[in-house]
């Protein structure tokens, strides 16, 4: 790595306080900063937590920028203010995070590695970081491939392989994004209220001639949402899943029309009422097998 880098961390954060300190902790304590390699800036919009998570970070963390929220902007809204408030900064990346992960010490090294063995090819190059369950040790967020057919949507988790491996579409619990590239792109879309927004970004990427690339190894722990409660959940009721996928943390229809648009162009109606016909299905499968096991 040549130089000192700037690096402009954005997250948002809502009502999960230790959470969040632990992540703004395991940010701190990375090699590249602990050894002058790295400077971080870090930009956090606090959407209206009730839990003392503001007071909390400017106590143990005085030097963040913290955005408030209403409590209204969910992830996208509020990744889009944190991010706005870092472009007014001097940078040289944009590193976009979740504050559940607990990031491993050398999660910059690695990434910055991944970057440079690329960008030396005059290339605009994003990296997402890998991300496994502490427990398990399965991955569980990163980059994923991207394989559309006509009746299956089909996208391929991407493994951390050294020193890289392409990919088509990032989640940003770990994402670093070049200042160059991030110009080049925009701003985050704000069509979302909360989820699909690091997918959109990440199609727009590729729209411009950039490409994504996976780090190497993996760069922290954060364990995958739960099912049990949400539209993915199976044993629940078909019409209280309908209701379930359109809360603002699910898929709002504006944001998932949007999100169709942009990822199926003209065929985006097909894909938007495909998600009810999956739910029907998967609803009614469930309840065949509830039936046979009852009967044995």
């Amino acid at each position: 790595m040549n130089g000192q880098k700037i690096i402009s961390v954005c997250c948002t954060s809502h009502n999960r306080r230790d959470m969040t300190l632990r992540c703004l902790s395991s940010l701190y304590n990375q090699d590249a900063v602990q050894n002058g390699k790295v400077i971080l800036k870090i930009f956090l919009c606090d959407d209206g937590s009730t839990d003392g998570t503001t007071n909390a970070i400017q106590n143990q963390f005085p030097e963040v920028n913290i955005i408030s929220g209403d409590g209204n902007l969910f992830w996208a809204k509020g990744m889009n203010l944190a991010f706005a408030e870092a472009q007014n900064h001097k940078t040289d990346f944009f590193l976009m995070v979740n504050d559940d992960v607990n990031f491993n010490r050398n999660m910059l090294d690695l990434l910055l590695m991944a970057h440079e063995s690329v960008c030396k090819q005059n290339k605009d190059v994003a990296v997402v970081g890998s991300i496994k369950d502490a427990i398990t040790g399965e991955w569980s967020y990163g980059g994923k491939n991207w394989n559309k057919k006509w009746f299956k949507d089909v996208k391929s988790t991407v493994f951390p392989v050294k020193p890289y491996a392409k990919c088509d579409l990032a989640n940003w619990n770990c994402f670093l994004l070049p200042y160059n590239l991030a110009q080049k792109v925009g701003d985050i879309e704000s069509a979302y209220a909360h989820a699909m927004a690091d997918y959109d970004y990440s199609i727009r990427i590729l729209k411009i001639g950039g490409e994504i690339i996976t780090a190497g190894d993996y760069v922290g722990t954060c364990s995958r949402n739960e099912v049990k409660g949400t539209w993915q959940d199976l044993s629940l009721p078909l019409s209280q899943r309908y209701k379930l996928l359109h809360k603002n943390t699910a898929r709002p229809k504006k944001s998932y029309i949007h999100y169709c648009k942009v990822a199926y162009g003209n065929t985006w109606l097909y894909w938007f009422l495909l998600q009810y016909v999956w739910i029907a299905k998967t609803s009614f499968i469930y309840k065949i097998r509830e039936f046979k096991n009852e009967g044995k």
